[in-house]
């Protein structure tokens, strides 16, 4: 296990005088990270909306994260001036990925920290990996967007390259949505909360061969119950007798429309099971799922989806009228690779 750092003086090598390296302390830390988190990223042109307490709660419910010892805060003379995050997570494959993910407040880039940052994560992930089985495949991943072009050099010159791509794609209207009835013998039934456990089992079997499909535990079904947004009266269930067999998992993020000024839904999960595919189930549900939404009043609808599908997802969702508008790309850089 990862023992906690208060505080330690952090990078020397860069010749900037007062700062110092601690470990998450307690909730007042949130509020001193969101604001470079948005400062950050709308430095380079991404969107972010979230709220103190979404933000919260999406760290203390992340699979493979703990706060106290995976979140880490950079400051000079006491001012935080960037964070980072790492976490360990086992695949399904029996993998295992040591993920990070930082940021630096725009005044302080170009000197050298977001470098510093990434190879400190590392070696915090190495010494966490000797925990971890020895014969295992290990590897470092990040997610960053292909516009992100400072950052793509960096990991690059890191030893990281590009493995995964995936899309962002989006419905621009709901005028137009198409007629689609589910088959013959499947029913599509209100969510009770009785259903959610038999709901997070059908997709964890459906995504069980997807690429970077993690293992779950009892405690990832209870955080899964309280992530933002959480709202099974959006959802669509297709159940064969007392099977669940395809879910549409729909969220309205009403911070995110009303501080873009736009009425969007979204389509967080998507999952039919393996001998259910190919009889339309889950385009069917997606199609109530559009028409749900506009009875909301929303006027588009976005998802997200791994360009490499091998399920089809990507031409089911263009077929549908979505269109990609941004691109996401997994990095990796496997454990064997040092400076």
């Amino acid at each position: 296990m990862l023992a906690t750092l208060e505080q330690k003086t952090f990078a020397p090598e860069l010749g900037i005088e007062g700062l110092t390296l601690r470990n998450w302390r307690d909730d007042s830390d949130y509020a001193k990270m969101l604001p470079i988190l948005y400062a950050d990223r709308l430095s380079q042109g991404l969107e972010e909306s979230i709220t103190l307490p979404d933000y919260k709660t999406s760290f203390e419910t992340m699979p493979g994260m703990n706060v106290r010892t995976g979140i880490f805060l950079l400051e000079r003379y006491g001012e935080p001036i960037a964070y980072k995050t790492i976490r360990a997570v086992p695949e399904a494959d029996g993998s295992y990925r040591y993920a990070h993910y930082g940021c630096v407040l725009p005044a302080w880039k170009g000197r050298g920290i977001g470098r510093a940052m990434i190879r400190h994560s590392e070696a915090m992930l190495r010494e966490l990996a000797e925990t971890h089985p020895a014969d295992a495949p290990k590897f470092f991943q990040t997610f960053l967007q292909t516009t992100q072009t400072a950052l793509i050099q960096l990991l690059e010159q890191e030893g990281y390259a590009p493995v995964r791509y995936f899309f962002e794609m989006l419905r621009e209207t709901l005028d137009d949505i198409p007629e689609n009835d589910l088959p013959s013998g499947i029913k599509a039934r209100p969510v009770d909360p009785q259903h959610y456990r038999k709901i997070w089992d059908a997709m964890l079997e459906a995504f069980k061969e997807h690429w970077g499909e993690e293992e779950h535990t009892d405690a990832d079904f209870e955080n899964w119950l309280k992530r933002p947004h959480f709202d099974p009266t959006l959802w669509h269930i297709a159940w064969d007798g007392d099977r669940v067999v395809a879910v549409v998992i729909n969220q309205i993020n009403e911070t995110d429309n009303a501080h873009y000024n736009r009425q969007r839904g979204f389509t967080e999960d998507i999952a039919t099971l393996k001998e259910y595919r190919g009889r339309g189930i889950a385009q069917a549900l997606i199609v109530r799922g559009l028409r749900q939404f506009r009875e909301r009043g929303m006027n588009a609808a976005g998802l997200d989806v791994d360009g490499e599908n091998a399920t089809g997802a990507l031409r089911l969702y263009e077929k549908l009228g979505y269109r990609p508008i941004r691109t996401v790309m997994a990095y990796r850089k496997g454990f064997e690779i040092r400076d």
